[in-house]
C-alpha cells in the first residue's frame, strides 16, 4: 500500500511493549521536513515549477543541438574538442526522474531517520513515481537523437530496481545508461568522475538535477556561504545549460548549515 503523506499523518495507533510500558508514538507533526514534504506532495505548485523546469530544458536542449561549442559540463567545456561527438543529456535520478517522497512520507510518520537500509529497501520495492515533466522531455530528447544519462548516487546494489522502476514508469534506461555510485570502484559522491565517463564519447548540452552537485563540482562542502560563493561564480557562464529542480526535503544545501543553533535569519544578503 503506497504510503500517502496526507493520508497517514493524522492515524494515531498505540501499542504495548514487552514491559508493560506504553511506546511513545512519534508526533510528525515535529519533524522539521513536514511542511516541506507536504508542500511537495500536494502543491500545485510544485508540479507546476517542475514542469515549467523540464519545458525551459527542452528550450535549452533546441539551442544546444543548434550550436556545436555548446556545453553544459564545466570539464568538457574547458577541455575542448567536444564538437563533433555525439548529444548526451544527464539526469539525477532521485527527485529529478524518480519522485521518492512516499519514502520520506514513510520515515516522518514512523519517527525514523534517513540511514541507507531503509533506503535500500525502500528502492527495491520500486515504488517511487515520476517527477512531473520528467517523462515528456525524455521522450522528446530521444526523438531528437539524444543519449540519456542517469547519474545517481544510488549504489550498485539499487541498480536492477532502479532500472525496473524506471521502466515501470516508461523511462527509456539500459544498465550502460544508469551509472550508479561505487567509492571503491573510483565512482564517488561528487559525480564528476561519472560525467567524464559520459563526457570521454559525447558532447553533455545539459545536466539536470535537483542538487547543485548534480551539474557542478565543489559544491560539497560544510560551509553554507562557500557553498553559495562558488554557485555565484559558476552560474554566470552555465546557468542556462544547467536546469535545477526544487527540492526543500533534503540536499547539499541542507548539510552545508552544520548546526541549527547557529543559524541566523538572513534579511538581506544577496545569496
Amino acid at each position: 500500500m503506497k504510503v500517502k503523506l496526507l493520508t497517514v499523518v493524522l492515524v494515531s495507533f498505540f501499542c504495548l511493549a514487552s514491559f508493560g510500558q506504553e511506546i511513545v508514538k512519534p508526533d510528525p507533526s515535529k519533524d522539521p521536513k513536514l511542511n516541506a514534504l507536504l508542500w511537495m506532495q500536494n502543491a500545485a505548485e510544485f508540479r507546476l515549477l517542475t514542469r515549467q523546469a523540464y519545458r525551459y530544458a527542452g528550450e535549452q536542449l533546441k539551442k544546444g543541438l543548434q550550436d556545436k561549442d555548446w556545453s553544459a559540463d564545466e570539464v568538457q567545456l574547458e577541455a575542448g574538442g567536444f564538437q563533433d561527438k555525439p548529444p548526451a543529456v544527464i539526469l539525477d535520478v532521485d527527485e529529478t526522474v524518480l519522485d521518492n517522497s512516499p519514502f520520506n512520507a514513510r520515515n516522518i510518520v514512523q519517527g525514523t531517520a534517513f540511514n541507507l537500509e531503509n533506503w535500500n529497501t525502500w528502492a527495491h520495492e520500486e515504488k517511487a513515481r515520476a517527477v512531473a515533466g520528467a517523462l515528456e522531455f525524455i521522450t522528446a530528447a530521444k526523438k531528437q537523437g539524444v543519449e540519456i544519462f542517469y547519474v545517481t548516487n544510488r549504489r550498485d546494489g539499487m541498480r536492477v530496481a532502479t532500472i525496473n522502476n524506471l521502466k515501470s514508469l516508461g523511462f527509456p534506461v539500459t544498465q550502460a545508461h544508469l551509472l550508479t555510485r561505487n567509492d571503491k570502484a573510483g565512482r564517488g559522491g561528487d559525480k564528476v568522475s561519472r560525467r567524464a565517463m559520459v563526457a570521454a564519447n559525447h558532447r553533455i548540452v545539459l545536466l539536470i538535477g535537483d542538487n547543485m552537485a548534480d551539474v557542478c563540482s565543489q559544491m560539497d562542502v560544510a560551509d553554507n556561504r562557500e557553498r553559495n560563493r562558488v554557485a555565484r561564480q559558476k552560474r554566470m557562464k552555465l546557468e542556462s545549460r544547467w536546469i535545477i529542480l526544487p527540492n526543500p526535503v533534503y540536499g547539499g544545501w541542507e548539510r552545508a548549515l552544520k548546526n541549527a543553533k547557529e543559524l541566523v535569519l538572513d534579511q538581506a544578503e544577496d545569496k
